[in-house]
């Protein structure tokens, strides 16, 4: 076989090697919004060429001025951030909670990245300003959530406050550390993938890395990171804290997903809530 050949075909091979990581397996919710038994409205909000499922979580009585909008990670489904939305909104505060393009009840999509993310963040955050005009908002991120809540508020986001919880500062350099705690050679398949990221990206990754932009957000920053993540690493948190100047909230024996439903967590969100 000739050279070209042989060499088409390891390019096509990387190729769908690439796309197979940057695609999202759909996964139905643990636990649904009418079954928590809260008032709220289901949403559709468009983002781009996407319908996005969204839900408004209502307290009881006059809702708080400000309006917390939470971002899930990759791979889950605003189920997960049940466990922070539903104190909230019993402490008074209304919580829009919405799936990204590819997860949860939206349709599948062939590829997800972190400009999908941030693209959806900042159409979630426009649909709330206007529709709630004056009113504050925070924005809250799990995981590659919270990496898209800082870039769409270094994008411009009109938002007056951002929380990451357990985000990435960088993306490949997470997806190396996932791959190589599959036991593969996670640094040499990150810069291979590269290229083949980008263009399902649109772009280079560096107005796409957290840790680049955040010195962009003129908007207050709170950093959480769980003790024990086993899947974003507390060097994300530091390289994000490094570039923003703002310390690290770090919750004692929580994990990645667990750590939303831990009173410290709260605390950091009630906070920054009073403040903005």
């Amino acid at each position: 076989m000739a050279p070209y050949i042989l060499a088409a075909l390891f390019l096509v091979v990387i190729d769908r090697v690439s796309l197979s990581i940057l695609t999202p397996v759909p996964r139905a919710p643990d636990r649904t919004v009418p079954e928590t038994g809260v008032d709220h409205e289901d949403l559709i909000i468009r983002s781009g060429d996407h319908d996005l499922g969204a839900w408004l979580l209502k307290p009881t009585g006059e809702p708080h001025r400000p309006l917390v909008l939470l971002a899930h990670g990759w791979g889950a489904n605003y189920s997960l951030l049940l466990q922070l939305a539903e104190p909230l909104v019993s402490e008074g505060y209304e919580v829009l909670l919405f799936d990204v393009q590819g997860h949860g009840r939206n349709e599948p999509v062939p590829f997800v990245t972190i400009r999908h993310f941030r693209d959806d963040v900042l159409a979630v955050a426009e649909y709330a300003n206007g529709r709630f005009p004056q009113r504050p908002i925070l924005l809250v991120g799990h995981s590659l959530g919270g990496s898209a809540c800082v870039l769409a508020a270094a994008e411009g986001a009109r938002v007056d406050g951002v929380i990451t919880i357990a985000s990435p500062s960088d993306v490949v350099r997470v997806t190396a550390e996932f791959l190589s705690a599959q036991g593969m050679p996670g640094g040499i398949l990150a810069k291979l993938f590269i290229p083949f990221w980008w263009r399902r990206a649109g772009s280079r990754f560096g107005p796409l890395t957290p840790s680049k932009r955040i010195h962009d957000v003129r908007i207050p920053v709170r950093i959480v990171q769980p003790e024990n993540d086993n899947r974003v690493s507390g060097g994300h948190a530091e390289a994000l804290s490094s570039a923003s100047g703002q310390d690290v909230t770090l919750v004692q024996g929580a994990g990645h997903n667990d750590v939303l439903g831990r009173e410290e967590t709260r605390e950091v969100v009630r906070t920054l809530l009073t403040q903005i």
